[in-house]
């Protein structure tokens, strides 16, 4: 379930990335995005989410408990044929090739919104929500590349500490309490809503 929620949720974040960045800097095919369109990347992100993540359960790789009650793929069985093919393309294609077309995205929005003064000169809604948009998906890609980067490692059959291993396992899934504090200390929105839920 963690690997099943932290792919949808790289595919999903880049999936915004790529749409911030057609509004952006391609307004005039913003016809593109649409809600059927939208209907399709949704189903693509979780299609590619339980297809990585069933892989294991199916013979395709195997999961693996550890001493820290976690479950993850097992790394230390990347010699065997049978499992090597998976631990070898499964953190490419779960967060290398997500990663490139989200840092992508957002350098060109941000190169193009420079460009025409509308940032940071004069602040508005859309570039509030772009700025909130790529610190949290700057954040989740921190968070979840040394476990990434571990986990090609040991693919390769190279030994990685136990102490490294759960600290990149911890850093990774602490990426799920971000978003809040990225929203209250970026969007007065945000802050306003949360003050009126609770009655402050």
């Amino acid at each position: 379930l963690t690997l099943l929620f932290g792919l949808a949720s790289i595919n999903t974040l880049t999936v915004i990335s790529v749409t911030r960045y057609i509004k952006g800097c391609h307004p005039e095919r913003g016809h593109c995005i649409s809600n059927s369109s939208m209907s399709v990347a949704l189903v693509l992100i979780w299609v590619a989410a339980f297809f990585w993540s069933a892989a294991p359960l199916l013979g395709w790789g195997s999961y693996t408990g550890n001493r820290y009650l976690s479950v993850v793929p097992a790394w230390h069985l990347s010699t065997q044929q049978r499992y090597s093919t998976f631990l070898a393309c499964s953190p490419r294609s779960a967060w290398l090739h997500p990663s490139k077309p989200f840092a992508c995205s957002y350098s060109l929005v941000s190169h193009t919104l420079r460009a025409t003064q509308t940032f940071p000169f004069q602040p508005n809604v859309q570039v509030t929500i772009l700025s909130v948009s790529i610190v949290i998906c700057t954040a989740f890609i921190i968070a979840w590349s040394p476990y990434a980067v571990i986990s090609i490692w040991s693919a390769y059959g190279h030994p990685v500490p136990n102490l490294t291993s759960i600290l990149a396992s911890l850093f990774a899934k602490s990426a799920s309490f971000y978003n809040p504090i990225i929203y209250f200390g970026m969007s007065s929105k945000f802050r306003r809503d949360i003050f009126i839920l609770f009655h402050c």
